[in-house]
């Protein structure tokens, strides 16, 4: 038994998992937001339970950032400054015990799905999270690739367009939080009140103004996933996040992506776009499978 956990910017998923990937205990907390003393604080509750009530073997981390999978240090930056900076696996082994692996986020998104998921079948692959911003995984022969500074993959950071001269990234006009902020500025209405659900729920209620901002947004995503098949020719392009749960979101995208084609007729590749099946779990999943190989290879060496 391994307990696993999804350290986000708004909420940390814990759970308790075989080693086949079956979830045997999963809660939830809000991700606070002041210190790492009070993020453990937070979590040992339901870590201490879980160490009672199973034989668990080890922790197994999923976090936002650029993680050094050695050192067990985050890089980067993200929605909880204290994460950055400390040793958070050797932290998280002299509090509780047991040993610990971290890994990036979307990497371990990514590797949910060539365990378990959309990817099991795939050489290489490219993993897109549509989150609060965008943050992406990228696959080389089945192996997550890390990058000489730890950030391959970090799509969010590409310049997607302009705004009065200022430089507006693909997480700035194409993530979840780059929806609301559109919508907020299309209806005047304090962006703290919407959703991304809520933007489409509006729109679909008949809302024009968002119903243009939701195709304006369709195409800023089109547009940096078609980006990135030529720029890394991936077999499949797999979307996470919680808005990749809309039945219809391939469909608007691949739409986009006609017109990209026909108005770009020396453009003959065409993007195969594939929702993460493994879903919220993903990442959980993409923990322990990072945690079991990092194991095996620790006791090769």
């Amino acid at each position: 038994m391994f307990l696993c956990i999804d350290i986000g910017g708004s909420a940390i998923k814990l759970a308790v998992l075989d080693a086949q990937a079956n979830i045997l205990e999963k809660g939830s907390i809000v991700s606070p937001r002041s210190s790492i003393d009070e993020f453990f604080e937070a979590i040992t509750p339901f870590v201490m339970t879980q160490i009672k009530a199973y034989p668990i073997e080890g922790i197994a981390v999923s976090t936002c950032g650029a993680v050094d999978c050695e050192t067990g240090i985050i890089h980067g930056s993200s929605a909880l400054p204290y994460l950055h900076g400390p040793a958070i696996n050797d932290m998280f082994s002299e509090r509780f015990g047991l040993p610990c692996e971290l890994e990036n986020d979307a990497n371990c998104a990514a590797l949910g799905e060539l365990w378990r998921g959309e990817a099991a079948q795939v050489s290489d692959c490219c993993l897109v999270v549509i989150g609060s911003g965008i943050g992406g995984s990228v696959v080389l022969n089945r192996a997550v690739t890390q990058g000489s500074q730890l950030h391959r993959g970090e799509f969010g950071y590409m310049i997607a367009s302009y705004d009065n001269g200022e430089p507006l990234t693909f997480s700035d006009v194409a993530s979840t939080r780059g929806l609301i902020e559109a919508a907020a500025k299309a209806i005047n209405a304090p962006k703290e009140n919407l959703t991304g659900l809520r933007v489409f729920e509006m729109a679909d209620q008949g809302s024009q103004a968002l119903q243009a901002v939701i195709e304006r947004w369709y195409q800023h995503l089109a547009t940096g996933l078609f980006n990135i098949q030529y720029c890394l020719d991936p077999e499949v392009i797999l979307l996470g996040g919680a808005i990749s749960a809309r039945p219809d979101l391939i469909s608007h995208l691949d739409r986009h992506i006609d017109v990209i084609l026909q108005k770009q007729p020396v453009c003959k590749i065409r993007p195969t776009l594939k929702v993460c099946s493994a879903g919220n779990d993903a990442n959980l999943i993409g923990a322990l499978h990072h945690f079991l190989t990092r194991r095996a290879l620790t006791r090769r060496a």
